[in-house]
Formats: structure tokens, sequence, C-alpha cells
């Protein structure tokens, strides 16, 4: 004899109880699923962003120090460290106070600071010598009036640099000792002594990136870590000669 009522009622319900349970944790999975594969894939995406701005920022920065520097006596390279005289400003010498000091009419990224920065004179001879800045002082009136033409947008100044100088020298460069450093899978620079800072993400693998010297002159190479994109290789500076 056939259940009915209440029987056939409840058996219908847990049945479709169970049915609605496994659709609910199909349904759950699948959701599970997708939030983990956009975690994923945002994951690679930041990773691809990120090698990108360090190749970007290192190749810029890099190309820009290099091309203000001489490759004939102002930077050296190893295979993750390129040491170099860092330049940072140019004054045109429009006065001569004494044989340790001179007005110019400068130009730079930053102002000269006397706790960090050396001086690379230059003569019209091509004659190129390495002092110490000693002071950055404000000029007197006179050394003003004769600087104004060159100085345009610029500021004028007055060096003290040690040790003296024969007379002559038309130009001086401004300039800091560092380094920059491929290691800790970024780009870092280092100032004289002090700790290398880190100038990119890290997303490099440091095995195989680094300096090359390729004929006369530096390349850098870099390889990014897994699905952060593909290897890049470029030739940051030709070696004058």
């Amino acid at each position: 004899m056939m259940s009915s009522g209440p029987h056939r009622l409840a058996g219908t319900t847990l049945i479709e109880a169970i049915v609605a349970l496994v659709l609910g944790l199909f349904v759950l999975h699948l959701g599970l699923d997708t939030v983990g594969a956009l975690r994923r894939s945002q994951a690679r995406l930041e990773s691809r962003q990120d090698a990108l701005v360090a190749l970007r920022v290192a190749r810029h920065v890099l190309r820009t120090e290099l091309g203000w520097a001489d490759g004939t006596r102002d930077w050296s390279a190893d295979v993750d460290s390129l040491s170099l005289r860092a330049f940072r400003g140019t004054g045109v010498i429009c006065g001569t106070v004494s044989s340790t000091e001179v007005t110019v009419a400068y130009r730079g990224a930053r102002a000269p600071d006397p706790t960090k920065d050396s001086l690379e004179v230059l003569y019209a001879d091509g004659t190129v010598r390495y002092v110490a800045l000693a002071a950055a002082l404000a000029p007197g009136g006179a050394a003003v009036v004769g600087c104004e033409a060159l100085a345009e947008d610029g500021a004028i100044g007055s060096w003290r640099f040690e040790p003296a100088l024969p007379p002559g020298p038309v130009v001086a460069r401004v300039f800091e000792r560092g380094s920059y450093h491929l290691t800790g899978s970024a780009l870092r620079y280092r100032r004289g002594a002090s700790g290398r800072q880190p100038l990119t993400p890290e997303v490099w693998i440091d095995a195989s990136t680094g300096f090359r010297l390729d004929g006369t002159g530096v390349v850098l190479e870099v390889t990014p870590r897994t699905d952060a994109g593909p290897p890049w290789r470029g030739l940051l500076s030709w070696v004058r000669q």
C-alpha cells in the first residue's frame, strides 16, 4: 500500500533539502575557485606592473647618470655594481676671487652640498682637475653683476674649494661619489659609505641580472621573476674613446 499524507510530504522535503545543499556547496566551490583565480590573476598583474616600473626606473636613472659622465674616467662597472661620479649640476665660472674661490652661474638637480660634494673643474685646453667643495656661499655684489648674463634661470654662487687651482678654469661640475647595485632583486643606490637604498621593487632574479661590458659600452640585463615578464637587455652608455 502506498504511503500518503504527511509521510510522503516529509520524504519529498528531505530529498529537496539534500539536492539544495549539494547545489549550494557546488555554487560555493565555484565562487571560491573564482575568487582564487581572480586573486592569482591580480598577483600576476601586480608582479608584471612592478617589473615594468622597475625596468623603467632603472633604465631612466642609469642612462641619465651615465649620460652626464665620461666613460673613460667617471665610472667603472662590475657584474652587480656600477661605481661613478654622480653629477648633480654645472657651474659656469664667471669670476675668480682667489686660487681657492670662484663665482659661478649654476644650474643643477639640487644645490651644492659641501658635506658630500666635490668639483670636477675643466679648463679650456681640456685639462681636468678634482677638488673638494669646502663652502657654497652667496657672492658679493660686483660678482653678481658679472654673472647675470650667464645665470638665466640658474643661481649665482661663490664656491670655495681645496686644494688651490691654477688660473683659468672655465667650468666646474658638482658631483657626489656613489654606486648603483643590482642586489636583493632590486636596483639600489649607495652614496659614500651609507647603506644601499632600494630604488625599484624587488622583482628580479639575482643570478641572471647584472651589468655586462659589451664591446665599448655597458649593458644592463634583468630577468624578472616567474610570470612577471620577459628578460630585458639594453645598452646604457658607450665608453667614450
